[in-house]
C-alpha cells in the first residue's frame, strides 16, 4: 500500500512539473512575442517567403502574430493555474503534435536561421528549436493523458476569472507596444546601446602554446613562460582565450541618394545629438503626424541639432514625400531589414547622443517642441511619457502577480473550492466537470 502511494505521489509530482515547464515555457514565449507583434509578424513574412508564398497582406501577417502570442500566453496561463485543464492540454499536444515535425523540416532545409520562437530575447538554431519541441512534446504528451491530476489553484466556479485576466493582459501589452514601440527592446538599437561598438566586428583573441621536449619529457609552454634554448622544439597550436563575434549591425550604413556619401561616420562620430527619422517605406508611412515631424526639424535646426532621415524607398517615392509633406530635411537611403530592426514604427524617430541610442519615439507618442524646451537638455530624451513607463519590467510582472494572487484569494474567501467538494459529495459524474 504504502509502496502504491508513493507511486501515485511521484506520477503526481511528474505530471504537475510537466504541466509547470510547458506553462513557463508558453508564458515566456507568448510575452517576448506579444511585445513585439510587428517583430514576429516580420519573421512569419520571411517564413512564408521562403515556402513563396508573399501575395499576403502585411495587415494579416500582423493579425496571425497577434493572435499566436496571444494563444501561447493565454495557454500558459490556465496551464499555470489548472483550470480548463481537458481543453487545454488537448491543444497544447496538438500545436506541438503539428510543429514539431514542422521545425524538423526548417532544421533540414533551414530557410530561415533563427526560428523566432521567443522573439529577439533568445536566438535558438532550427536544430536546437527542433530538439525543444521533442521536450515540449514528450511533456505535453504526459499533462494531456494525465490531466486529471493536474493541481488546480482556482475552483471550477471561478475559472473563468483566470481566463478574463489572461485576455485582458496580454490584449493590454499588445496594444501597448503597437500603439508606442515594442515595452521590451531586445534589438541592437534598444535605449541606451552604444551604436559605435554594435557596429565593429569583434575579432577573438589567441594566444600561441608551445611544445618542447627536452630529456624525454614533453611540455607546453606559452609567450609568458618560454623556455630557454635547452629545449627542443616540436610544434605549436593557437588556442582562443576571448571569443569574438560579427558586428551587431552589418549594415549600418546612410548613403546620399544623389552623390553615394555615407553618412554612418558622420552620425556615429557627433558628440552632440543626432535625430533620425526613420521611414521605412514611404509608400506605407503614416502622414498624419508630419507637422509634428517638421517641427521637430525646425527644432533641430534652432538648436543646431543633425537630424536626418532614412529610407529604403526610391528617389521617386522621395520626392513624392517631399512634396505631400514639405519635409526639407535630407533623406538618405538605408538597409530596408536595418530599418524594421531600428524601429517598429514607420515613420519613427531615433534619438542619438554621442554615439549611444537617447531615445525613440512612434510619431504617434513624439514629444511637442513645447515640452522639449522645458525639458533639461532641450531635447525630447528628457521629457517623460507614457511610453516610459511601460519599459519597465517590474511594472508588468505587478501587472501580472498581483491579479492573479487576488483571484486565488477570492476564490479562496467566495468558498468556491467548498462549493466544488460539495457539489462533488452530491454529484459524483461532476468528475468529468473537476478535471476542465
Amino acid at each position: 500500500m504504502a509502496r502504491l502511494i508513493n507511486t501515485q505521489r511521484l506520477t503526481m509530482l511528474l505530471v504537475n512539473l510537466s504541466r509547470l515547464l510547458l506553462s513557463l515555457v508558453l508564458l515566456l514565449s507568448g510575452f517576448v512575442k506579444a511585445v513585439d507583434p510587428v517583430g514576429l509578424s516580420y519573421k512569419l513574412q520571411e517564413y512564408f517567403a521562403a515556402f513563396g508564398i508573399d501575395n499576403i497582406g502585411d495587415g494579416w501577417f500582423l493579425l496571425g502574430a497577434s493572435l499566436l502570442s496571444a494563444v501561447e500566453f493565454i495557454t500558459g496561463v490556465l496551464l499555470l493555474m489548472g483550470v480548463y485543464v481537458r481543453g487545454v492540454t488537448l491543444l497544447t499536444f496538438l500545436f506541438f503534435l503539428l510543429f514539431t515535425p514542422l521545425t524538423l523540416v526548417l532544421a533540414v532545409w533551414n530557410p530561415v536561421h533563427d526560428c523566432g520562437c521567443f522573439g529577439d530575447a533568445f536566438k535558438l538554431s532550427n536544430w536546437a528549436t527542433f530538439g525543444k519541441n521533442i521536450v515540449l512534446l514528450l511533456l505535453a504528451t504526459i499533462a494531456c493523458v494525465k490531466s486529471r491530476l493536474f493541481v488546480r489553484r482556482v475552483s471550477v466556479h471561478n475559472r473563468w476569472a483566470v481566463a478574463l485576466f489572461a485576455v485582458s493582459y496580454i490584449t493590454l501589452v499588445e496594444a501597448v507596444s503597437l500603439s508606442f514601440l515594442p515595452v521590451m527592446d531586445f534589438r541592437p538599437f534598444a535605449i541606451g546601446r552604444d551604436l559605435r561598438s554594435a557596429v565593429e566586428d569583434v575579432p577573438s583573441e589567441y594566444k600561441v602554446i608551445y611544445r618542447f621536449e627536452k630529456n624525454g619529457e614533453v611540455k607546453e609552454f606559452s609567450d609568458e613562460n618560454y623556455p630557454d634554448s635547452t629545449w627542443n622544439y616540436l610544434g605549436s597550436r593557437s588556442e582562443i582565450i576571448k571569443a569574438g563575434h560579427p558586428s551587431l549591425i552589418p549594415d549600418f550604413s546612410f548613403l546620399d541618394m544623389q552623390s553615394g556619401h555615407d553618412y554612418a561616420q558622420e552620425i556615429l562620430s557627433d558628440t552632440g545629438y543626432v535625430c533620425l527619422l526613420v521611414i521605412n517605406r514611404i509608400e506605407t508611412a503614416d502622414e498624419s503626424r508630419v507637422d509634428k515631424i517638421n517641427d521637430t526639424y525646425y527644432f533641430c535646426v534652432e538648436q543646431g541639432v543633425k537630424f536626418y532621415a532614412a529610407t529604403s524607398s526610391e528617389p521617386e517615392s522621395v520626392e513624392l514625400w517631399r512634396k505631400r509633406t514639405g519635409a526639407e530635411y535630407p533623406i538618405l537611403w538605408a538597409d530596408e531589414i536595418m530599418l524594421k530592426t531600428i524601429l517598429r514604427s514607420n515613420p519613427g524617430l531615433l534619438l542619438m547622443r554621442d554615439g549611444m541610442v537617447a531615445g525613440k519615439w512612434n510619431v504617434t507618442d513624439l514629444p511637442t517642441v513645447e515640452q522639449m524646451y522645458s525639458s533639461p537638455t532641450l531635447m525630447p530624451d528628457k521629457v517623460k511619457g507614457i511610453y516610459d513607463y511601460t519599459r519597465n519590467i517590474n511594472i508588468w510582472l505587478l501587472l501580472f502577480v498581483i491579479p492573479l494572487l487576488l483571484i486565488i484569494l477570492a476564490d479562496m474567501f467566495t468558498g468556491g473550492s467548498k462549493k466544488e467538494t460539495a457539489a462533488h459529495k452530491n454529484s459524483p459524474s461532476d468528475k468529468q466537470t473537476e478535471q476542465e
